[in-house]
C-alpha cells in the first residue's frame, strides 16, 4: 500500500537544472516465516528476484539461526515460501586460500543471479577484518588496492528445486588503484547487479573520500573457472550531487529500458538518504533521485495513528521485476528501536524484524534527457492552456530530430515565463511524433490533451495522439489516424493540419475541428469529426470547408490561412502567417473564422467578410490560447514558431478602442451566420515586448 505525501524536494546537478521530485511514501510488510511469525534479527543484506519469488540472505551479524542461509520470500505476502535454505561450501572452496574465512560465518552482502544460468546466485563478502591469509596466499592476493583481506565474489549453485545451495567457486576482487577505495573493511561492496549483456556491477558503500562508487566487470564463460583477481573497472557513472555527509550505496539492481538499443539502468538504494538513485547506463544524464519515506501499519485500534512513520529504516536490498521495485531493510541495531511509537510494533523493532516495501517503476526514470527548466522558449508550433498560469507547448521536431516534443510554460506571479521540457512515454511502436503542429485540451478531463502531427510523409505518420500530462512527463493513451486526403512526399505538398479544437458534446463525446493550413494558392480549410472516448474512435466527416481568410495589405503567395485555431465561447479564431523563408521576415494576423454549435447537424458556420483583429509583424504565430489571469486585461495568448529565430510567448491586449474582452459574435441560429455584430478593429497592433 502506498500513501501520497505532498512534500517536494529539490535535486540539482551539474548536467541538469534543479527539478522538483515528489517524495514517495511506502508502507512496509513485516517479513514472516513459515509459521507466520516475524523474523528475529536476520539482518537481511541483499535481495534479488528468481522464479517468481524474492531471495534474500543474512549477514555476519545476524541471529545465528539465519546466518549462511537464503530466504525465499513471497513478494505479495512478504512471507517465506520455504524454510531457509542453508548455504554449504564445496570441498574445492574449503581448500582454497579463502576456505578458513568462508567456513566461519563470512559477512555476506548483496545478492544477484546470473542472467544465463538461473541456478547460479552471486554474492559478495564485506567485513573480513578478523580473517588472515596464509603467507603464500597473502603474497598472491596482496594487490587488492583496497582492504588487506580481499573482497570475494562467490558463486552459489542451486539444485533444481532450490532446496540446496552451495558455494562452488570464489574470485577475489582487485579494484583500480586510481579509485582510492581504501582499507575500510566494513564499508565495502554492498550491491550487485547483472545487466542483459552479462556485465556485473559492484556498488561500493564508500571509498577513502567517503563517497560511494560503482564498478563493473564481465561475466565471461570461464569467469568461475579462474582463481586469479577479478580486475574490476570504474563503471563511469556520475553520482548525484553529494555533500560531505555519508551517502552510501547499499543495494543495486538492473532495470531494463523500454527503448530498443538502450543499455538500461541501475536502481540504487542510498540508505542514509532514504532515496533511490536511477543511473542511466549511457551516463548521458544525471541520476534521477527519488526521495522515499517509510511507514508501518498499526492495529487499527484508534489508540495510535493508522500508520506510523519510521525515523530509521536502513535499506540494504533492492530487486526489480515486471515494473515493480522491491526493497528490504537491514535493521541497524543501534537505531532501529528509535522507531518505536505504538506498542503494537514495539516488539518488532526491538527484535530487529525486517520489512518488505515495494513501489511501481516510474516512467520518469526512463527520461533520456532530464527536463530542463529555462527562461528561453523554443519554437511553439501549437499550445493549449493547462490552467490559469500554465500552457502545454508543442514542438514540430521531425522524426530524425532528437529531443522532447512537449513542454510546459509556467507564468510567475509577475507574468514572467519559464519553460520545462516534458518527456513522453508510450509512443506507438516506440516511434516518437514527427512534426507536431496542433493541440487542444479535452474539456472536463484535467491534464488530458489531443496533439496532432501535421500530416503523412510517404504514407507514414499522420497521427493524432491522446495524452495525459503528469508531473514532469506525459503518457500516450491512444493514437488515431488523421483524415488525410493527400500525402506529403518529395514530389508533392499534401495535407498539413496546423489547428485543432476540442469541444464537449456529451459525456465522453467531443466535437473535433481540424484546420488545414493551405498555402501556395490553396485556401485553408476546416474538417470536423466526433471523438467517442468510451469507444476509442474518431469519426471524421467527409469533405472540407474552405476558409476565406481576410487579406492583409501586400499579401504574399506564401500566406497560410490557418496556422492555429482557438475557440472562445462559440467563436472560432485563427491565426494566418506570411513568411519569406526560415529566416523571415514573418507577419501574422488573427481573425474570426466561424461560429461553432457542437449540437447542430452542421456545427460549423463560416463568418463572411471577417476582419483582421491583430496584425503582428515580425512574428510567425502558430499558437493561440486563452489569456492568463496573471496578466490582467489581456485578451489572448500567442506562441510563435520563428524557425531559426526560435519562439516567443506573448499576451495580446485589446486593439485600440476595444474592451479587454475578445471581440465576439452574438450567437446565431443554427444554419445562419451573424456577421453584423463583428466590431471592426485597427489592422495593426504590435505585440508587447
Amino acid at each position: 500500500m502506498k500513501l501520497n505525501i505532498c512534500c517536494w524536494l529539490l535535486a540539482s546537478s551539474m548536467l541538469a537544472p534543479v527539478v522538483a521530485v515528489a517524495e514517495q511514501a511506502l508502507t512496509g510488510q513485516w517479513i514472516r516465516d513459515m509459521q507466520q511469525q516475524t523474523l528475529t534479527d536476520p539482518q537481511t543484506s541483499g535481495l534479488t528476484w528468481r522464479h517468481n519469488e524474492l531471495i534474500s540472505l543474512g549477514d555476519q551479524s545476524a541471529n545465528p539461526a539465519y546466518r549462511m542461509k537464503l530466504f525465499r520470500i513471497n513478494a505479495k505476502t512478504a512471507a517465506f515460501n520455504h524454510e531457509p535454505v542453508p548455504i554449504t561450501i564445496s570441498d574445492k572452496v574449503r581448500n582454497s586460500c579463502f576456505g578458513d574465512y568462508l567456513v566461519n560465518s563470512p559477512d555476506l552482502e548483496a545478492l544477484t543471479w546470473d542472467r544465463i544460468d538461473d541456478k547460479t546466485l552471486i554474492t559478495v563478502t564485506e567485513d573480513a577484518s578478523r580473517a588472515q591469509l596464509s603467507p603464500a596466499c597473502g603474497r598472491k592476493y596482496a594487490q587488492t588496492n583496497s582492504t588487506t583481506y580481499p573482497t570475494l565474489l562467490l558463486k552459489i549453485s542451486l539444485n533444481e528445486d532450490f532446496t540446496k545451495a552451495e558455494i562452488t567457486a570464489v574470485r577475489p576482487v582487485q579494484f583500480p588503484q586510481e579509485a582510492q577505495v581504501g582499507n575500510l573493511p566494513n564499508d565495502g561492496i554492498e550491491g550487485l547487479a547483472v545487466d542483459d549483456h552479462q556485465n556485473l556491477y559492484l556498488a561500493l558503500e564508500k571509498n577513502s573520500a567517503t563517497k560511494p562508487a560503482i564498478f563493473k566487470t564481465r561475466l565471461t564463460a570461464d569467469f568461475w573457472a579462474k582463481d586469479n583477481f577479478v580486475k574490476v573497472i570504474d563503471a563511469n557513472l556520475t553520482l548525484p550531487p553529494l555533500n560531505n555527509k555519508g551517502h552510501p550505496i547499499n543495494g543495486i539492481d538492473f532495470l531494463p529500458s523500454p527503448v530498443p538499443g538502450h543499455p538500461g539502468y541501475l536502481v540504487a538504494v542510498a540508505r542514509n538518504d532514504d532515496q533511490l538513485w536511477i543511473f542511466d547506463l549511457t551516463n548521458r544524464v544525471m541520476p534521477y533521485v527519488q526521495p522515499l519515506s517509510f511507514y508501518v501499519a498499526t492495529d487499527q485500534s484508534g489508540l495510535c495513528p493508522v500508520y506510523e512513520k519510521m525515523v530509521q529504516t536502513a535499506l540494504e536490498g533492492v530487486a526489480v521485476k515486471d515494473g515493480r521495485v522491491y526493497l528490504v531493510n537491514d535493521p541497524w541495531k543501534q537505531h532501529y528501536p528509535d522507531n518505536i511509537q505504538c506498542d503494537v510494533n514495539a516488539a518488532y523493532f526491538q527484535n530487529m524484524s525486517p520489512l518488505l516495501f515495494q513501489l511501481e517503476v516510474d516512467p520518469r526514470w526512463f527520461t533520456l534527457a532530464r527536463p530542463k527548466l529555462q527562461t528561453t522558449v523554443p519554437g511553439i508550433s501549437a499550445m493549449a492552456q493547462i490552467d490559469a498560469d500554465r500552457y502545454l507547448l508543442v514542438q514540430d521536431k521531425k522524426i530524425d530530430q532528437s529531443g522532447d516534443r512537449l513542454g510546459v510554460l509556467q507564468l510567475s506571479a509577475t507574468g514572467q515565463p519559464s519553460y520545462q521540457s516534458v518527456f513522453v512515454t508510450g509512443w506507438p511502436n516506440n516511434q516518437p511524433a514527427s512534426d507536431l503542429e496542433s493541440a487542444c485540451a479535452l474539456p472536463g478531463r484535467p491534464n488530458e490533451f489531443l496533439i496532432g502531427e501535421s500530416g503523412s510523409w510517404h504514407g507514414e505518420f499522420g497521427r493524432l495522439f491522446h495524452i495525459r500530462l503528469y508531473q514532469g512527463y506525459a503518457n500516450v493513451l491512444a493514437s488515431f489516424p488523421l483524415p488525410i486526403e493527400q500525402d506529403n512526399n518529395a514530389d508533392q505538398a499534401g495535407d498539413n493540419f496546423e489547428g485543432l479544437v476540442c469541444v464537449s458534446k456529451a459525456p465522453n463525446r467531443y466535437l473535433l475541428l481540424l484546420g488545414e493550413r493551405g498555402g501556395k494558392g490553396k485556401a485553408g480549410s476546416l474538417v470536423w469529426g466526433e471523438f467517442d472516448l468510451a469507444a476509442g474512435a474518431i469519426h471524421w466527416q467527409p469533405g472540407r470547408i474552405a476558409v476565406q481568410a481576410p487579406q492583409p495589405e501586400k499579401a504574399e503567395p506564401q500566406q497560410r490561412d490557418i496556422a492555429d485555431l482557438y475557440l472562445e465561447s462559440n467563436v472560432l479564431w485563427a491565426s494566418a502567417v506570411r513568411e519569406v523563408g526560415n529566416g523571415g521576415p514573418f507577419s501574422s494576423f488573427i481573425y474570426q473564422v466561424a461560429l461553432i454549435d457542437p449540437q447542430a447537424a452542421s456545427p460549423v458556420n463560416l463568418i463572411g467578410s471577417s476582419k483582421i483583429y491583430w496584425q503582428i509583424d515580425g512574428f510567425k504565430v502558430e499558437g493561440l490560447a486563452a489569456p492568463s489571469p496573471q496578466l490582467p486585461g489581456s485578451s489572448l495568448a500567442i506562441g510563435t514558431e520563428d524557425e531559426w529565430l526560435h519562439g516567443q510567448w506573448r499576451a495580446l491586449f485589446p486593439p485600440v478602442g476595444q474592451s479587454a474582452a475578445i471581440p465576439s459574435l452574438t450567437p446565431a441560429a443554427p444554419g445562419q451566420v451573424n456577421s453584423s455584430s463583428v466590431n471592426q478593429a485597427p489592422v495593426t497592433d504590435k505585440p508587447k515586448s
